[in-house]
């Protein structure tokens, strides 16, 4: 519980830093939809051999936890939406591109990478691993109940 706080501080120190200051006031948020979501109590679909996903969305952004074996693989994908990813424990071989050249890195537990929007990346686990993503634009092709074209060749 106390590394998801810390995650959820981390991801909520970064979009304070990059966002602009907005006041709000009683009656400009009357209308907006408070969400209270709890992980412990949602109920994990597996998308993938060794991958099972949690996740939710709000009005402009969504919140993912990946719990993936060891072996797990997430194949080459981009998409339009910044992902920062906190591995919560384990471990995970990424490849990405970075200054134009495909590259690998290992992210461990307590680690964070950000990818920007349409930068494509790939996973491997290591080891058993939960790791925590936040996606901002909400990830539309997530919406329907089809998985995407890429998770479809992790299927069993």
């Amino acid at each position: 519980m106390k590394s998801t706080l810390t995650a959820l501080a981390v991801i909520a120190l970064f979009v304070s830093k990059t966002t602009t200051a907005q006041v709000n006031t009683i009656e400009s948020v009357a209308n907006l939809k408070v969400q209270h979501f709890n992980f412990d109590e949602m109920e994990s679909e597996t998308i993938g051999e060794g991958i099972k996903r949690k996740w939710f969305h709000g009005q402009k952004g969504q919140m993912t936890i990946f719990n993936l074996e060891k072996g797990a693989h997430i194949p080459w994908h981009q998409h339009p939406n910044e992902q920062i990813t906190y591995i919560m424990s384990g471990k995970v071989k990424i490849k990405t591109i970075i200054d134009g050249k495909e590259e690998f890195v290992i992210v461990s537990g307590g680690e964070v990478i950000v990818f920007p929007e349409n930068v494509p990346h790939e996973f491997w686990a290591l080891e058993k691993t939960v790791d925590l993503d936040v996606h901002v634009p909400v990830r539309q092709d997530w919406l329907s109940k089809e998985l995407p074209d890429y998770l479809k060749k992790t299927e069993k």
